[in-house]
């Protein structure tokens, strides 16, 4: 039996083994090698101990199907979207991203590079299960184990443009990353502190989720000791990355947006953004002569809308970061990189760039747990009525001063919230009226 509830708005995944199991793992290899319709699927995971089993199970149900199988091995999520991009074959990531060890799952990638979600094709693969009809092919498919990792580590060193020599402490949160760090790293001329580099997916220390800052507190310190010009960490599977300033501070993923608009130009071209990201980002873009866009959050769509446009850059609040040049995938390596040749080419402090970008005080996403989502949004859209409202992804509304973003998750059972403004006043009192009415419905 496989359960509905392990199929998420943008991957499979769910806790190993009684969520997510073996078994049901190779009948979701056999609906993927159907659905993707691909002579081979890359297959590549993470660190998780749940990681080999799940995979065996998969390829034996993509092979089943008689599609082949080409094995990456231990990698990054990004290797997977880069290898799609240069063969042209679909690819699966066995990971659980920045979920507990506990956790495992899939995210899929089509021939396209373009993740596969619930409203892209998730969808179909669940019904293809449910209706049972997934005998085995006539011939069983073959598997062959490929290294994309020379490839990759080139294609980062090329995007490199180090001016003056930096100090950053790395912190891979015991993820993927080492694997193209390792070998990425002795190339740049940074002096470069490297933090929990030993791969290991029972994650020691901590979750490998960058967002909760309290996993930075390591991060923090070793910039602060070790005199640091910045710091940067990465999640489990390498495609997102957090950033510290030379205080240890934390800085707001948005906010990063604009730094790689910044050191990429941007002059005319598309950027997108979330729902979520600060007006001041949005602001920065325009002053760069790009043409900022607002997507739903999520990487399904944001990738898609991304190629749909032929943008340059994307960023989320989340701390992904998409590329036109990695075939509009996202990489937190390559979003370091950017960053590094941004900082390593200006004699400025990055706190001092943020304080020039931040232009507007936030709560930053704020989440509430309550039964009746639909009915708070709705009733907090009539208190606001007289503002410029927009449904994209949740409810918008804006005003000349201020403006909030109120949506429910697609991840977890929350609603959430963010409100920015340009004075702390005006912040505060908004903040505590749409938090009011929210809390009517708890």
């Amino acid at each position: 039996m496989v359960e509905r509830s392990i199929f998420k708005a943008y991957d499979i995944r769910g806790i190993y083994p009684e969520e997510l199991s073996q078994e049901s793992a190779y009948l979701i290899g056999k609906a993927l090698a159907d659905f993707l319709n691909s002579e081979k699927v890359l297959i590549g995971r993470d660190a998780r101990p749940s990681g080999n089993p799940l995979k065996h199970a998969l390829v034996k149900g993509i092979m089943d199907r008689g599609v082949g199988v080409w094995d990456m091995g231990l990698i990054t999520t990004p290797m997977v979207s880069f290898a799609a991009g240069k063969t042209g074959f679909p690819g699966i990531m066995v990971t659980a991203s920045h979920n507990p060890p506990e956790y495992n799952g899939f995210k899929i990638i089509d021939r396209d590079v373009l993740p596969v979600g619930w409203d892209f094709g998730l969808n179909a693969v669940y019904e293809r299960i449910m209706d049972g009809e997934l005998p085995s092919g006539e011939k069983n498919g073959c598997i062959k184990d490929v290294d994309f990792l020379n490839d990759y580590t080139d294609f980062l060193l090329s995007k490199v443009g180090i001016g003056r020599k930096l100090k950053v402490c790395i912190d891979a949160f015991n993820g993927t990353t080492p694997v193209v760090l390792e070998k990425v790293l002795p190339e740049i001329d940074i002096d470069f502190i490297p933090l929990n580099f030993d791969i290991d997916g029972t994650y020691p220390k901590h979750p490998p989720n960058p967002l909760d800052y309290k996993n930075l507190e390591e991060l923090k310190n070793a910039v602060l000791e070790n005199g640091a010009d910045f710091g940067v960490a990465f999640d489990g599977d390498g495609d997102r990355c957090v950033f510290v300033d030379e205080k240890g501070e934390p800085v707001s993923p948005d906010l990063i947006t604009a730094i790689l608009a910044r050191e990429m130009g941007v002059k005319d071209e598309w950027v997108l953004v979330d729902v979520r990201t600060s007006r001041s980002v949005v602001e920065e873009i325009e002053k760069l002569g790009g043409k900022p866009e607002r997507v739903r959050v999520g990487h399904a769509y944001a990738r898609r809308r991304l190629k749909e446009l032929d943008g340059k850059i994307g960023g989320e609040l989340a701390g992904h970061y998409y590329f036109k040049e990695m075939f509009y995938a996202d990489s937190g390596i390559l979003a370091y990189i950017h960053v590094l040749n941004y900082f390593s080419n200006i004699d400025t402090e990055f706190s001092q760039v943020i304080g020039e970008i931040k232009r507007y005080v936030s709560t930053g996403e704020v989440n509430f747990r309550i039964e009746d989502k639909d009915g708070a949004i709705e009733k907090v859209k009539d208190r606001f009525s007289d503002g410029k409202i927009n449904m994209l992804d949740g409810l918008t509304v804006e005003y000349e001063d201020w403006w909030f973003n109120l949506r429910k998750s697609n991840t977890e059972p929350y609603l959430r919230l963010i409100v920015e403004a340009r004075e702390k006043g005006v912040l505060e009192e908004r903040f505590r009226e749409i938090k009011g009415i929210i809390k009517e419905f708890s």
